[in-house]
């Protein structure tokens, strides 16, 4: 018993060091980045394209980024006359505080809402996005069979085995580090376009396997989406393996569907090197599936 006073006192020690640590890497991300009166950051904010055409596009962006990554394929998109709206999801483009406290049943409930209000004031709609987006984007398009088309950048369906491990450690996990960092340097080759990336650039335990349902929920819709599909991927992507990115193409049940590889570039093929020329193939591929 002597020893459980110090036992005590190393865990106190820890949990306010852990505490100070976390305060700190929040502090970083405040610092880092200007907010509008509502609190989300300059840059961040949702994109609202009215376009010519009777065809919509619904672009979500990744995890742990906002509109911006996608905002070069919006206005592409919008160039051609449809009309293209982003959402700023749940817990991003605003405070690493907001951030930890979303979840995946949020994000998945803001991209509903936003299909749900496009699809009330356009007939044709098409859904797509980058990574985690490009998920969602999957899922609904196996929820709404009226869906035209899909248009897929980098979409993140692999299940890592350290994400695997993490789900049933993360409370454990949580107690070591409030916060972890990721791997946004190696998601984007192009270091300008890198340094313009509004990400927070870390994540929590917890938020790794929130991520991991929607993985899971796009994976098991892949053979419901019957839609035409345009997969557009990276082979040095950093997140998705080539064979996990071949495995879940060809669970698509969709007869007309396009898995386009490119190189040179990392994850957020969006914003990386060849991004324009991505943007202009993806419109290209629309013209004979979006009215």
């Amino acid at each position: 018993m002597t020893g459980m006073p110090w036992m005590v006192a190393a865990l106190a020690a820890w949990w306010m060091t852990r505490a100070a640590i976390g305060r700190h890497e929040e502090r970083l991300v405040d610092r880092k980045y200007v907010r509008g009166a509502n609190g989300v950051i300059v840059g961040a904010e949702p994109i609202h394209l009215e376009g010519t055409r009777s065809g919509a596009v619904l672009l979500l962006h990744g995890y742990n980024d906002s509109p911006q990554s996608v905002a070069s394929l919006a206005a592409a998109l919008h160039a051609r006359g449809w009309s293209v709206r982003v959402p700023l999801l749940p817990g991003h483009g605003r405070t690493l505080r907001e951030f930890a406290a979303s979840s995946a049943r949020e994000w998945m409930e803001a991209a509903r809402n936003e299909f749900s209000a496009l699809r009330s004031m356009h007939g044709n709609l098409a859904v797509g996005g980058l990574s985690m987006g490009a998920a969602a984007a999957f899922v609904l398009a196996a929820e709404h069979p009226e869906v035209r088309a899909v248009v897929a950048f980098a979409p993140y369906l692999h299940v890592s085995m350290p994400v695997r491990v993490l789900e049933f450690v993360a409370p454990i996990a949580a107690l070591g580090a409030r916060y972890v960092w990721g791997g946004a340097k190696r998601s984007v080759h192009d270091p300008v376009a890198s340094a313009r990336m509004i990400a927070y650039g870390r994540s929590t335990p917890r938020l790794l396997v929130e991520l991991d349902r929607i993985v899971r929920r796009a994976r098991a819709a892949l053979p419901q989406v019957e839609q035409p599909v345009l997969v557009v991927q990276s082979r040095e992507d950093n997140r998705m393996p080539v064979r996990s990115a071949e495995d879940a193409f060809a669970h698509v049940h969709s007869v007309d569907k396009t898995l386009h590889w490119t190189t040179g570039n990392g994850h957020v093929v969006t914003v990386d090197y060849g991004h324009v020329a991505l943007e202009q193939l993806a419109a290209d591929w629309l013209e004979s599936r979006l009215p």
